[in-house]
């Protein structure tokens, strides 16, 4: 039962609108008051019969009044709860101002209290608004008093001093509860605008502090990206340089000329104070230095400069492990700079040269500039290296494999000049003489009868077989007559249709005869494996090879055993 009550007169809050929570708040205050100040109403009415007729229902409807106006204001009405309760306020100073004749009366004073309520319960504009129905009624019931449009009927229910005391309190005393709420929502605001402006000014240094924190950002932000724009453009640099370097270093073939070219390039490319190449020797003892760029390198290149692998220098180290080395010149790598050579070097790199895991030299790359080299540096130049290791390989590949090739044709020309040389020998003849009358052969050792020069020039062409003489083609024609170049370009057209024809005819009875020896030697087998006869197998061996030899005689001899000297 008292939670009940408890609940009925504790004020709603809604929760999405804040104003009508403490409107609400409000309006329950000044009801609650009125709710405490009537039953003293009534009581003071009780105590004087004269007027409590008269202003007892009064009392009683203001009662009846209040609930009606709590339960409205419990269900969310609270603009028309307090519409309502200003509009009763109103009534009842009419009523009293009537009563009175017009006289300002003890409760009079409430106007005051109601117009502040208005302004509390209706907003700015409520204050005014009741302001002026306050005005309007006491215009009106002046002008119905002075009038007589209005008569009190018993002059007996107007208050007595006693009343106008106690009703003069309950003014004060509502007056009081109203200016307290005025003030306490004064209050209230300028707490909440301390309080708003406590948190803006948090607000505003956690803005500072997170506009100080974006900027710093900010600034690294683009200090990074600066950075990072600025190290994409090296790298993008670096791989455009290796792509001009392959370019470059892929064009030639020769390993003399190759390691120059690699190291002046690189160098070029990449603004490096030296660039230096080392091959190991065939003992895989030592790193010898095989090309520089520096003038300093070249002076090393004179005195052929070498490091004992996996002993001297970051080069040593690099040959003798296969991993690469960065050296500065502080701290323990300050040994490495001791060269008189190259007095300018601050940072150095070796990067070992590898092919399929064997390790065949280093690149040896050094810098002006302290601390010149980052590991991105090394994993970049790394690639590099692979290129100059690839194109190291396949320049000595193309030396063998050129080396190889004039042996071959060494070998294919001495066999050319053996076949052909003993040719003549073989099949008796010199060669052939063709003239109107036909063709002729030269046999082997036969005089020519010599041509006279004084009515003919001799026009002599090589016949050549891959680049090597096997004869000569030799034309006579009279001396009045001149030859034209397209004739001499038919001539030696004609001559190496000759070689051609003359080498193909040379391999095909070479082949022919191979072909016949091969056939000769399969039918003996084969009649020899006809027997399993010692005997019989020797007897055929003799027979067939005299009659393919044509020879008179033909004895198989055993081998006799021949004492050891040690017997």
């Amino acid at each position: 039962m008292i939670n009940a009550i408890r609940n009925f007169f504790t004020p709603p809050v809604f929760e999405e609108d804040e104003d009508k929570s403490r409107t609400a708040g409000v309006l329950f205050r000044i009801l609650i008051a009125t709710y405490i100040l009537l039953p003293t109403a009534i009581l003071v009415l009780i105590i004087n019969p004269g007027v409590g007729g008269f202003y007892s229902p009064i009392a009683l409807m203001a009662v009846v009044l209040v609930t009606v106006l709590l339960f409205i204001a419990k269900r969310g009405y609270i603009r028309a709860a307090s519409m309502s309760l200003i509009a009763s306020f109103l009534i009842l100073s009419t009523i009293v101002d009537i009563s009175a004749n017009g006289e300002v009366r003890p409760i009079s004073i409430l106007s005051g209290a109601v117009i502040v309520a208005g302004g509390l319960l209706l907003g700015p504009r409520g204050s005014l608004i009741t302001a002026i129905l306050y005005g309007i009624k006491h215009i009106l019931v002046l002008f119905l008093i002075h009038n007589k449009l209005v008569v009190i009927a018993n002059p007996s229910i107007a208050p007595t001093p006693a009343i106008d005391g106690i009703t003069t309190f309950i003014a004060y005393f509502m007056i009081a509860i109203v200016f307290g709420l005025a003030s306490n929502s004064i209050y209230s605001a300028l707490t909440q605008v301390r309080q708003s402006e406590a948190k803006l000014t948090v607000s505003n240094q956690q803005l500072q502090e997170l506009t100080q924190n974006l900027e710093q950002r900010i600034q690294q932000r683009t200090t990074d990206l600066e950075e990072a724009s600025a190290l994409s453009e090296k790298r993008a640099r670096q791989f455009e340089a290796i792509t001009r370097i392959s370019s470059t270093i892929t064009s030639v073939q020769n390993l003399q000329e190759l390691l120059p070219r690699i190291s002046e390039v690189i160098s070029r490319q990449f603004g490096f104070y030296h660039v230096g190449i080392f091959l190991t020797d065939a003992s895989r003892q030592y790193a010898v230095l095989s090309a520089a760029n520096s003038d300093g390198g070249r002076k090393m290149l004179k005195r052929s400069h070498q490091l004992k692998i996996g002993e001297q220098g970051i080069v040593g180290y690099v040959t003798g492990t296969g991993k690469p080395r960065v050296a500065l010149d502080v701290g323990e790598d300050i040994v490495f700079f001791n060269n008189p050579d190259l007095p300018e070097t601050h940072s150095e790199m070796a990067l070992p040269l590898q092919i399929a895991g064997n390790i065949i030299g280093a690149l040896d790359v050094q810098s002006i500039e302290p601390n010149a080299f980052s590991v991105e540096d090394v994993n970049i130049l790394s690639v590099l290296a692979d290129q100059v290791s690839l194109a190291i390989q396949n320049a000595r590949l193309f030396d063998q494999s050129a080396k190889l090739l004039s042996e071959s044709e060494a070998i294919q020309h001495q066999y050319l000049r053996d076949t052909w040389s003993r040719l003549p020998q073989e099949e008796n003849f010199a060669g052939f003489r063709y003239s109107a009358v036909g063709s002729t052969q030269i046999e082997l050792g036969e005089k020519v009868q010599p041509i006279d020069n004084s009515a003919y020039n001799e026009i002599v062409t090589p016949i050549k077989i891959r680049n090597e003489t096997i004869g000569t083609l030799s034309i006579h024609i009279p001396q009045h007559e001149r030859v034209t170049t397209d004739q001499m370009d038919l001539i030696k057209a004609v001559a190496e249709r000759v070689a051609l024809s003359a080498e193909n005819a040379r391999l095909f009875e070479e082949t022919s005869r191979r072909a016949s020896r091969e056939s000769l030697v399969s039918d003996i087998t084969t009649k020899i494996r006809s027997t399993n006869s010692p005997q019989e197998m020797i007897k055929t061996a003799v027979e067939e090879l005299q009659r393919a030899l044509g020879a008179t005689r033909v004895e198989i001899i055993p081998r006799k055993n021949v004492p050891s000297p040690d017997k």
